[in-house]
């Protein structure tokens, strides 16, 4: 017997729709995989049909029978549990603010942070273009510098900002990068742009690694990053994660570590395995490469994702 599936208030059925059958034991794996096929962005889906393509039992349970809000609860309540646990640290030194967190003290910590609140949000002091209601232009290139604005748009201060939440409790923190999370979001309208500045392997990979997936963590218990903005943010995650899988680039680890990361941070997306595994393979090949006279290179161990996060680790001092 087959029947019509029931997601975000929408009936799937028909001529043409989605048909399984009710003892199959894999339906949201069926689901995902036909939404995937249909879509550029996850940003086009709705919060049902992202939540699909996650493989948490409780969520898939509520998803089953209807979505509905204990849907969202079930998966908030997932990832509160795994941010309290353990989560990706963000490096202690933060190269487009030339400041390391790990070698200053609490107060000289937040008092970077609240210079960041005032928009100073890199080593060279400029500001950015801010709007009548105070909002960053993440397009206004101020000082015509391509750099700038690949720093700009790369949120690199967002870890401080968590690191100073951390300690002081100051919804203020959590407040800036929440407003900051959904213009930046609103603002890319064109997820295949072309600007190096902003849409590279390479700023892609620092913006997962260093600041997107800390800050996941860092303010998810926070009443301003409420769940809509964590459902925004990890849309973005998944389409920046999966623009990196798309691209054929094997010649260097940290671009590649970018995309380990986000595989490694959310291994209950069904596509996070083929994230890792793309990732792995790339940097086996461009090991290979440059090391095919060199037989250390064969007892690197790549079994576990985590040794290639190390190899990402090391060249983020020197690709910012």
């Amino acid at each position: 017997m087959r029947t019509k599936i029931k997601i975000g208030g929408e009936t799937r059925g028909g001529a043409g729709s989605l048909l399984v059958d009710n003892n199959e034991p894999t339906l949201l794996d069926n689901v995902a995989r036909y939404f995937r096929s249909k879509y550029k962005s996850v940003r086009e889906l709705s919060d049902a049909e992202f939540l699909s393509m996650f493989d948490i039992p409780a969520v898939s349970s509520s998803l089953n029978n209807g979505y509905n809000l204990r849907s969202t609860k079930a998966f908030v309540a997932h990832f509160q549990d795994r941010v309290d646990s353990e989560w990706l640290q963000a490096p202690a030194y933060l190269a487009d603010l030339g400041f390391n967190t790990d070698h200053c003290s609490e107060e000289e910590l937040i008092a970077r942070a609240d210079q960041v609140l005032n928009y100073d949000l890199d080593w060279s002091g400029v500001p950015p273009e801010l709007s009548c209601g105070g909002e960053i232009d993440w397009q206004k290139n101020i000082l015509e510098n391509k750099e700038w604005l690949a720093r700009l748009n790369r949120h690199s201060w967002w870890p401080l900002l968590g690191r100073a939440y951390q300690l002081t409790g100051d919804e203020r923190y959590a407040m800036a990068f929440s407003r900051q999370l959904s213009t930046w979001v609103a603002n890319l309208q064109h997820l295949e742009s072309t600007d190096e500045t902003v849409w590279s392997c390479k700023q892609v990979a620092l913006r997962l690694r260093v600041s997107w997936i800390p800050a996941f963590g860092m303010f998810y218990s926070s009443p301003y990053f409420n769940t809509s903005r964590k459902l925004e943010m990890l849309r973005a995650i998944f389409d920046q994660a999966r623009f990196l899988k798309q691209q054929k680039t094997s010649d260097n680890l940290l671009f590649n570590g970018g995309l380990v990361c986000a595989g490694m941070s959310f291994p209950e997306l069904r596509e996070s395995k083929g994230w890792r595994k793309a990732a792995i393979d790339r940097c086996w090949a461009s090991l290979r490469t440059a090391n095919k006279h060199n037989a250390e290179v064969e007892n690197i161990d790549f079994k576990h994702s985590s040794n290639l996060l190390a190899f990402s680790d090391r060249e983020l001092a020197t690709a910012c």
